[in-house]
């Protein structure tokens, strides 16, 4: 018997699919980062940034700090990082191979940092279309592709000492303003550029190379960090105008599937109160047993938080207050996220931002009946209504009412 994940990769060596998955994310992690390695010309490359940045956390105070770059010019960069128009449009492998072409030309600095080069990185942060750069490393770029539930998958790394822009940037006169302002806090700097129509992952950027907030106060954000801290801003901001808002007439059922992901959203006539539902199936990524992994999360309307907060329900969170405030209303929430074994390497959390906003733009099952919006919720999850409801707070609540109705009725 096989008693250990090494054990088992040791046994499979990527070709008997023992673990389940469809592919082996070890053997695909490594054939596409070598594949980019042969397009740096020794220790130079020349490259448009998307534009791309990250800020990691480790050792922090102290983090390390790049954009990254691929092997080509031009605006065609836009599309390695460009999570709205990749949902839909590219399979887990393509997502894979795309940012396995990100070059990470990053150096090691301080959260308050002063040097030519972090001022460069920033100054390629302010575009909003990709820049062309030239950049120096001290050896070259090291094979290696990294998955994060939260950040979008990087490629080979390598130590940068020089980054020559090759153009000026692009820069939206809003977030030139806001980037001026030395006085403005910065939550309040991310809802007045989203209210302007800067994409979230601009202001992810922004947010991330300590470009917005009061002067004195401006430090590098680690991007993970910076991704939730952003989705919780502007949702908080959307919040405080839903909760005054009317509450939806019917129940309603919205679906989608995305990359191995299953999203069952279901609205309910009521105040603004969200859970999150996650079911990891047996064989997906980070679920070696053969039962699913079950976590919920959610706030009540009073804001009591439950269960583990993470950057997933922030991502869920910001397209639901959009939705709901596009329309007008409010709505009690619960958002079932069901992750199969076909999701074999996490992207990140945009996958899970753009499905909701995307299952939210479809046409919902409406019904007044809570019966049939259960049947709804479940049909094409592996997760069954009972197991849903002896999970869900919400459901508890709603089923216990009806009983009660019903005996009071009778």
């Amino acid at each position: 018997m096989l008693g250990s994940k090494t054990e088992l990769c040791a046994a499979c060596k990527g070709s008997r699919r023992l673990c389940g998955r469809p592919v082996c994310p070890i053997l695909e992690r490594v054939k596409y980062s070598l594949e980019v390695l042969p397009l740096v010309k020794g220790r130079t490359l020349f490259g448009a940034t998307p534009p791309s940045a990250l800020v990691g956390e480790t050792g922090y105070p102290v983090v390390r700090v790049g954009i990254n770059v691929p092997p080509l010019s031009g605006e065609g960069a836009a599309f390695y990082d460009d999570p709205q128009n990749w949902w839909g449009h590219l399979s887990l492998r393509d997502i894979i191979r795309i940012r396995a072409r990100l070059v990470y030309s990053s150096t090691t600095a301080r959260v308050r940092p002063t040097s030519k080069l972090i001022d460069a990185m920033r100054e390629v942060c302010l575009s909003s279309t990709p820049m062309d750069v030239e950049a120096s490393f001290r050896k070259p770029p090291v094979p290696e592709l990294r998955f994060d539930g939260i950040v979008a998958p990087r490629g080979p790394m390598g130590v940068v000492e020089s980054l020559r822009l090759a153009e000026n940037p692009r820069v939206p006169r809003q977030v030139q303003k806001l980037v001026d302002d030395a006085d403005a806090e910065a939550s309040d700097a991310v809802t007045e550029l989203y209210r302007s129509g800067i994409s979230v992952y601009h202001i992810m950027r922004l947010f991330t190379l300590g470009l917005l907030g009061r002067k004195r106060r401006r430090r590098l954000v680690p991007t993970r960090w910076a991704i939730t801290a952003v989705d919780k801003i502007i949702s908080d901001a959307l919040l405080r105008k839903v909760r005054s808002m009317p509450e939806i007439a019917d129940y309603e059922v919205y679906r989608t599937e995305y990359l191995g992901n299953r999203y069952s959203i279901l609205l309910i006539p009521g105040p603004w109160t969200m859970e999150m539902i996650e079911v990891w199936l047996p064989r997906s990524v980070w679920v070696r047993g053969r039962e699913p992994a079950i976590f919920v999360t959610g706030e009540t309307h009073q804001g009591k938080l439950r269960g583990p907060f993470d950057g997933g329900y922030y991502a869920m969170r910001l397209p639901v207050l959009e939705y709901l405030y596009s329309r007008g209303r409010q709505a009690t929430v619960l958002v079932v996220r069901e992750v199969t074994p076909s999701y074999y390497a996490p992207v990140g959390s945009w996958q899970i931002r753009e499905s909701v906003r995307n299952a939210l733009r479809g046409r919902p099952m409406r019904s007044g009946s809570l019966e049939s919006a259960l049947e709804a919720l479940a049909e094409g999850l592996s997760a069954s209504r009972s197991l849903l409801a002896s999970h869900s707070s919400i459901l508890r609540s709603l089923l216990s009412q009806r009983r009660i109705t019903e005996y009071l009725s009778g």
